[in-house]
């Protein structure tokens, strides 16, 4: 009888933890479109729908980082760039910022942000924090 009774209460032990666990499991951002920025790499959809988006960004990186989203005929390799440093240049006549996920995002955090209402066309994500996008922190988006 003692073994049986051992049987059942492990069965409830795994059947309430579960629950538990489900209930909890996610503690990221929400939203529609998953971002997350790595060093030095950005890693989100490249082709989005029409319209405004929610985007959950997580930064999985060891330093801070953002995103910034630009419309631009501009491919992710050839945005205008500032003066100095190499950074990319905001004030371009060349670019329309459509999305910014605002202060710098320390490590491990995470943090939601909207898009403008996006037309179809090409975009692109970067980090834009000093050296990062000379680094490879870019991505080519398409809306369509």
């Amino acid at each position: 009888m003692l073994p049986i009774a051992l049987v059942v209460a492990a069965m409830s032990l795994t059947v309430c933890a579960g629950d538990s666990y489900a209930k909890t499991k996610s503690h990221g951002p929400k939203g529609e479109v998953q971002a997350t920025t790595y060093d030095y790499e950005i890693a989100m959809p490249v082709k989005l729908t029409p319209g405004v988006h929610t985007i959950a960004f997580t930064n999985a990186g060891t330093v801070d980082h953002e995103i910034v989203i630009f419309k631009t005929d501009r491919t992710d390799l050839h945005m205008p760039l500032a003066a100095a440093g190499g950074d990319i240049d905001e004030e371009s006549p060349l670019l329309t910022k459509v999305a910014d996920s605002g202060d710098p995002l320390k490590p491990g955090h995470h943090e939601t942000f909207k898009t403008d209402d996006l037309a179809p066309g090409h975009y692109v994500a970067v980090c834009n924090l000093t050296g990062h996008y000379m680094k490879g922190m870019s991505l080519n988006i398409i809306v369509q």
